[in-house]
């Protein structure tokens, strides 16, 4: 089978990690596999922060407002993908696109990712300003979703089979 195809089909949702760091260089390529990522009229409408600082990550995650909950499942960093605010129409749908981009990468370098939307309850709270200063958030830009990475301490879990009846052809 193809290798991009493998990878594809065998990438799983990691929530559990070492806590040992993922290089620098590892993250660059994961970063840049989501800046090369599809985007309605080649806008770019995305903003990414590498953050590998845990107790930031901490600090997030305790503003979501479950103390006992970490939303980046205990990864050692995480990429936290911003949209530019003024692009309602694409900006969500592009940085999901690069979020899935990293998540595959992350999966051909030998890492384990979890593509997290609910660290978003952060930038909700009273804790708002200070998290999106601490990130250096640019002005214009909202985070919209993030990816945990690190190197597994589980093992995936079998993927669930596919749905039935998701795909009809019109010839």
């Amino acid at each position: 089978m193809n290798e991009t195809i493998q990878t594809l089909l065998t990438r799983r949702s990691i929530r559990s990690y070492k806590p040992e760091p993922v290089s620098r260089e590892a993250l660059e390529q994961i970063v840049e596999c989501g800046q090369f990522a599809a985007t309605a009229m080649g806008c770019q409408p995305w903003h990414f922060t590498v953050v590998t600082d845990r107790a930031l990550l901490d600090k997030i995650s305790a503003a979501c407002g479950d103390p006992e909950n970490d939303t980046f499942r205990g990864a050692p960093c995480a990429v936290i993908v911003s949209a530019e605010k003024s692009n309602e129409m694409f900006g969500d749908i592009d940085c999901a696109n690069a979020t899935e981009n990293m998540a595959v990468a992350a999966k051909a370098l030998g890492l384990g990712s979890c593509y997290i939307a609910s660290f978003r309850r952060a930038f909700e709270s009273a804790e708002k300003e200070n998290l999106l200063r601490a990130l250096s958030i640019p002005a214009g830009y909202r985070p919209t979703l993030a990816l945990a990475v690190g190197y597994a301490l589980e093992e995936p879990k079998e993927r669930a089979p596919r749905r039935e009846g998701t795909v009809n052809w019109v010839e």
